[in-house]
């Protein structure tokens, strides 16, 4: 009884106290509720105030509050007062004051004390009659102090800064980023006023270079010039200007008319006596002397008139016809009618005294018959003929290396400019911020770097912060920020940062030219520069592939392998010429390399036949030991110093691409591997490089050796982060955005440098091959394709007894469909003995069908059905 009088107490009391505090809340939000309409009352009245209206004592007095308080600026406390209000009836509360509010508060304040500083004299901010129109009683207190401390000009300055630093705390702006922005834009401007600019003018100056080039030609062919006519020897030549400088007299007139009749009145009259009457005139006697002392050293043209000089058999000119060499390197035909048929002879007479060089004489006609030069004949001069010489016939052929003219970047298209704006990355890292703040993590984004795919934000964790907790938040930040992939750089290498790479919302794409045409591609002397793309921050990467001194390239299909394959090879052919850089090719595929066939730079026609591929890897290895004997017989110690010593026998560099190293290794992986791992090794002193791209990044084609041997490596986008550690021995390529994006490992790097790929269309390589080709015929090495044919005749008819057993389609068939190379399944199914079917198996190790005996374990099928029909059951072999 007593228990439930206990317990019948206890819920009574509960009672009384729910209802209680029912009470208590109703009664305060109706008092709030009061408040908050008093408030708003004030507030209304002193609004009315302001407008004018007529609100009797009471009212003026509230108005005069805020006008005469607050001055120009009264309306807006009463807007705050109206708000306050309204929190109060609404929500029930007042405002709560925090730091943004405070500064707000603090920044209207010093806005209304700089209107009686600028307006209002000195000692006049708190005149009654001045309040309302200026700031009011706080503006001018406030006016007052700062004049009191600075004076005038000091009291506005402090004043305008102190606007700036609420202003900045009030709408969280950064002055830096603004001006940067700035900065950014205006730069952006002038690169485009710049290129318009630079484009007007090379235009320009092409306009004008050509026609400066039309008038001189149109000049030259229009005025005869004594010293392109070759009919006239050097020695003549010197001998008239040696006289010119004496201050002889010569016919000066003789370039107007050089063949007419009356060419005998360019030559005064005294001089012509005197050589009639066998008296020698000074100018005469000067002349075959000037002739005389530089007839054995003399390099100059020689010009011999329609016969054999050296026997002394003159000939009639106008039995052929006459040819002027101009310096355009072309003939100008001049017709014999332009010419006297007495104007010149040639005749030979003795050898000058002390120089054994025969010399001829030539005459000048009626009017110089008396008058004789001795000038030499073609057996004095040690002229090149390869540059000059003369034809059976009494024509001038002139003939001479033609020289090899580097490609322009012309022929290359200009990329576009980047399409990432500003505002998206100052988003991105506002969001970066947030999402790290939101796991707990205090950092501050304190650099962006924009390449042309990716843009790498810095970020600066707190002391104290993990590099791991950042880490750890990949997913989470590519979720918040709406990305594919984004890849961390913990940290950036020197700096006290962490990188964290965010595709842009629009990639830029990246053309060689714009990479191509920078001052480290230009100015690079020696080894063979190469262009690879952009890095991050956007510009060119160029490097030497001369200093890898290999090249691994690895990546999955449409990632940009065969792109930057063939940027590498444009830009040996942009920059080094045929007899300094080689290039042999091997191409699988049979597609992707044979536009290059016929250019000069090629050693051997481009390789697509397995079998000449391996037989040309060793040529390479012979080479290299060849190279090594000679060095060690001149005593040098690589290719650079012996080419220095020895520049009539330099050697070219050579550069090995493979296109497919996983068709290669399925071939002859035994002989693949150990050639390119010699090369790999030794190949570099003896100036051998090697470029091995792949579509598999499997340990099977890059094999411990081979990648021991090669340390420059890149990677595109691959499948997994396996692959990305078979190639750069860490992750990271995985989450590359493909279409060139790439990872690129130089020789002696830490860490792999983020690249956008060079592209290059394959309209540009044609034009880039034809140009080349138009400069020389390939002059292949026959030593490689002799070494090649060899190769395949060998394996030709070592494989004519593989394939007379009838049953080795049928026992690859049935492997094929079984997964396994089993003698005894091949004895049971085909009801043969024990030897032929153990000679079968072995047949297909032979071929690389399937691999090498593991004991208890099942033989690995190399090849797939499609691969060993193609190779070895195709109707070729078939008729074979």
């Amino acid at each position: 009884m007593a228990e439930e009088n206990t317990s019948t107490r206890k819920k009574r009391t509960a009672q009384r106290k729910r209802t209680t505090s029912k009470q208590n809340s109703a009664g305060f939000s109706v008092r709030n509720e009061v408040k908050g309409l008093i408030v708003i009352a004030f507030a209304v009245i002193s609004l009315l105030g302001f407008f004018g209206a007529e609100l009797g004592v009471v009212g003026d007095i509230v108005t005069g509050i805020f006008k005469y308080g607050f001055g120009l600026g009264g309306i807006v406390p009463c807007l705050c007062v109206l708000w306050i209000g309204w929190r109060l009836l609404y929500h029930g509360t007042f405002v709560s004051v925090t730091k943004r509010g405070i500064a707000m508060a603090l920044f209207f304040l010093f806005l209304l004390a700089l209107v009686p500083l600028w307006r209002v004299p000195e000692g006049q901010e708190l005149l009654t009659t001045q309040l309302a129109d200026q700031g009011g009683v706080v503006g001018g207190a406030i006016a007052t102090f700062l004049r009191t401390l600075l004076g005038n000009v000091g009291a506005i300055i402090m004043d305008a800064v102190l606007l700036l630093c609420f202003g900045l705390i009030v709408t969280r702006l950064s002055l830096r980023n603004g001006l940067q922005k700035a900065v950014d834009k205006t730069q952006v401007g002038l690169d485009v006023a710049k290129e318009v600019a630079a484009e007007k003018v090379a235009v320009a100056k092409e306009v004008f270079d050509d026609w400066n080039e039309q008038r001189k030609d149109a000049a030259q062919r229009k005025a005869y010039n004594r010293e392109k006519d070759m009919r006239f020897s050097a020695a003549a030549d010197q001998a008239l200007h040696g006289l010119e400088e004496r201050g002889v007299t010569t016919p000066s007139e003789v370039e107007e008319y050089p063949f007419e009749d009356d060419f005998e009145a360019a030559i005064p009259t005294d001089e012509i006596a005197s050589a009639t009457s066998g008296q020698p005139s000074s100018w005469k006697e000067l002349a075959e002397l000037e002739a005389r002392n530089r007839a054995a050293e003399t390099l100059a043209d020689i010009s011999v008139a329609y016969g054999d000089a050296q026997h002394g058999e003159a000939v009639d000119p106008s039995d052929d016809n006459d040819y002027i060499y101009t310096p355009d390197e072309e003939y100008e035909y001049v017709p014999d009618e332009e010419f006297d048929d007495e104007s010149s002879a040639v005749n030979v007479v003795s050898a000058v005294p002390g120089t054994g060089a025969a010399v001829s004489s030539v005459s000048a006609g009626a009017g110089m018959s008396g008058m004789t030069l001795n000038v030499p004949s073609i057996a004095s001069t040690t002229e090149d003929t390869a540059q000059v010489a003369v034809s059976k016939e009494g024509h001038i052929h002139r003939t001479y290396d033609r020289p090899y003219h580097f490609p322009s970047l012309d022929i290359l298209s200009k990329g576009k400019g980047s399409q990432t704006s500003g505002d998206e990355v100052a988003h991105n890292a506002m969001l970066l911020e947030n999402v790290l703040s939101s796991f707990g993590i205090t950092a501050k984004v304190v650099n962006a770097t924009q390449g042309p795919t990716v843009t790498r934000y810095e970020i600066e964790p707190a002391q104290g912060v993990k590099v791991s907790r950042i880490v750890n938040l990949t997913d989470d930040i590519a979720l918040n920020l709406a990305a594919q992939h984004i890849r961390m750089e913990a940290p950036i290498p020197g700096k006290s940062a962490i990188g964290i790479e965010v595709p842009n919302k629009t990639t830029e794409a990246v053309h060689l030219r714009d990479v191509l045409d920078c001052s480290d591609f230009k100015d690079a002397r020696g080894g063979i520069p190469v262009g690879l793309g952009k890095d991050i921050a956007g510009k060119p990467v160029i490097t030497d592939l001369a200093k890898m001194p290999h090249l691994l390239v690895a990546g999955t299909t449409g990632s940009g392998k065969s792109v930057c394959v063939n940027t590498l090879i444009s830009s040996i052919l942009f920059s080094r010429k045929p007899e300094e850089v080689k290039l042999i090719l091997i191409d699988p595929k049979m597609v992707e390399l044979s536009v290059y066939n016929g250019i000069p730079h090629l050693m051997a026609p481009v390789v697509t036949d397995m079998k000449k591929a391996a037989a040309v890897l060793r040529w390479a290895v012979r080479e290299m030991e060849a190279r090594y004997k000679t060095f060690a017989a001149t005593g040098v110690r690589d290719i650079k110093r012996y080419n220095e010593l020895h520049p009539k026998t330099a050697m070219p560099l050579v550069v090995i691409i493979i296109d497919e190293l996983a068709d290669l290794m399925m071939t002859a992986p035994d002989d693949i591997e150990e050639s390119i791992s010699r090369l790999a090794q030794m190949a570099r002193a003896a100036g051998l490089h090697m470029v091995l791209a792949t579509q598999r990044p499997s340990v099977n084609v890059i094999t411990g050796s081979i990648k021991a041997n090669v340390p420059s490596r890149i990677s595109f986008a691959v499948g997994s982060q396996i692959d990305s550690r078979t190639i750069l021995d860490m992750a990271g390529a995985e989450k590359l955005l493909g279409k060139g994006d790439m990872l690129f490992a130089p020789i002696g790097a830490n860490k792999p440098i983020r690249i956008q790929g060079a592209f290059i269309s394959d309209d540009e390589v044609e034009k880039l091959v034809e140009f080349v080709k138009a400069q020389r015929e390939p002059e292949y090495d026959e030593t490689v394709t002799q070494e090649a044919e060899k190769d395949s005749d060998n394996q030709s008819s070592d494989g004519e007894d593989i394939y007379r057993d009838e049953l080795l389609e049928r026992a690859v068939n049935l492997v094929m469909e079984s997964g396994q190379a089993s003698v005894s399944m091949l004895q049971r199914r085909f009801r043969i003995g024990y030897t032929r079917a153990a000679r079968l198996v072995d047949t297909m190790e032979d071929l690389k069908i399937v691999g090498p005996s593991m004991g208890s374990k099942a033989r690995e099928i190399l090849m797939s059905p499609e691969q060993a029909k193609a190779r070895y059951f195709s109707d070729d072999h078939s008729e074979e």
